[in-house]
């Protein structure tokens, strides 16, 4: 008796470390208490999975009967996010070659691979505009038009070389091509309106761009275009007009190793990805380090080989935890 006694609050126990586990998790804020917290975890997400969606009765007798098919849509190699209006995730995944959408509030789980004749090959940047995605695929050397729930509409007729991050602004798609080195301005059919940028290191020079924000309807707020390897951020106008730069090669926290997502929130404040720190580091719109959270690691808040970021209108941050297969989601609470 006092052996299963024994057993029985040794469960407990585990079962309380995981539940304060689950807890301590989901209180995660950075700074740390007892300091004033500015970001705070959400949750994470890495497929249909962890939407909690159950059989219904027909699919389970289907199972019983026929055996249990199993769905694989976990993610990959996430690279780029895009969310819409309503907290849509649309994930790009360079390795199984799809979008991974997710609809977090109602369940819902979908994945778009292209079309027959042109599905894509390594979908990394995503943007929506006008309720379509815009999708560079950087091997195809092209841009892919879906509508929201899949439909393929085309490519648009753009010189590219190898694009990886879109931003829209003013009614515009603006693109970093990494290849190029430049950055190319078009309309959403698809002309060529300009393009900015060669290959060097001075002002309106860039090596390999990989990923461009703004604010889609603020004139005032300028591009900010993450310049890889020269280890900065460029800010400028929406004709490519210098404006001012931040950030060089360091291995401490307000210089990059290896920058790649980049965002804005709602204070205009500029989020920066680093995939060999797996941090996000917060700057000030004058580029001034505020702060960054993350760290290496595979727990809840923590990221390894993150590649992208994105903020929505209510100051929610997803994050493509990349080497972690996931999506984490933080919260801005200013």
């Amino acid at each position: 008796m006092k052996k299963y006694s024994l057993i029985a609050i040794a469960v407990l126990i585990s079962c309380l470390n995981v539940f304060a586990q689950k807890y301590s998790d989901q209180m995660l804020q950075w700074p740390p208490a007892p300091q004033k917290a500015h970001i705070q975890f959400l949750y994470a997400i890495a497929g249909k999975e962890d939407l909690g969606i159950k059989k219904s009765w027909w699919q389970k007798i289907t199972d019983f009967i026929f055996g249990e098919e199993k769905e694989n849509t976990e993610m990959y190699h996430p690279q780029g996010i895009a969310v819409d209006k309503n907290g849509t995730m649309y994930i790009t995944d360079t390795e199984k070659k799809l979008i991974h959408v997710i609809d977090v509030a109602q369940k819902e789980y979908f994945e778009i691979r292209g079309s027959k004749e042109f599905p894509l090959v390594s979908p990394v940047g995503v943007a929506i505009a006008n309720d379509l995605l815009y999708v560079s695929d950087s091997e195809k050397k092209s841009i892919y038009v879906f509508e929201m729930k899949g439909k393929f509409k085309g490519r648009l007729p753009l010189h590219l070389n190898r694009p990886c991050g879109i931003c829209v602004k003013n009614n515009l798609l603006y693109i970093a091509d990494a290849g190029e080195n430049q950055i190319i301005v078009a309309d959403f059919n698809g002309n060529e309106l300009n393009r900015f940028g060669k290959r060097g290191f001075d002002k309106v020079q860039f090596n390999f761009p990989l990923y461009i924000t703004a604010k889609a309807q603020q004139s005032e707020v300028p591009l900010y275009v993450v310049d890889a390897l020269n280890f900065r951020v460029q800010t400028l106008n929406d004709d490519g007009t210098f404006l001012s730069t931040f950030g060089k090669l360091g291995d401490g926290i307000g210089n990059f190793a290896r920058p790649k997502g980049i965002a804005l929130d709602g204070d205009g404040n500029v989020y920066v990805v680093d995939a060999l720190f797996d941090v996000v580091q917060i700057f000030n719109p004058k580029g001034q380090i505020l702060m960054a959270f993350g760290g290496s690691g595979s727990q809840f808040g923590k990221l390894y080989l993150p590649s992208c970021i994105v903020i929505d209108e209510k100051n929610k941050i997803y994050v493509v935890d990349s080497g972690n297969k996931r999506v984490q989601v933080f919260q801005y609470l200013q």
